[in-house]
């Protein structure tokens, strides 16, 4: 089965996430700092109802040790 056969995961959820950050780019265009398209899909996102968590705390480790934890963005 080569890459376009395959059947994607949670089509619709995937389709409305790409449409609300298509949405975004479209209304703002390029140019801008990571942080204003990252407001701007939140807001987007909360339009439409659609639950998300905006940063997210993830543990990172290095050959098993714990070294920080940070923030990864939607």
């Amino acid at each position: 089965m080569n890459a376009n056969e395959r059947e994607l995961i949670l089509k619709d959820e995937v389709y409305h996430i790409v449409g609300a950050a298509m949405d975004v780019s479209n209304q703002l265009g390029c140019g801008f700092l990571e942080a204003v398209y990252q407001e701007a899909l939140e807001i987007e996102l909360a339009e439409r109802r659609i639950p998300h968590v905006p940063q997210k705390p993830i543990a990172i480790s290095y050959k098993g040790r714990a070294m920080t934890i940070v923030d990864v963005n939607i």
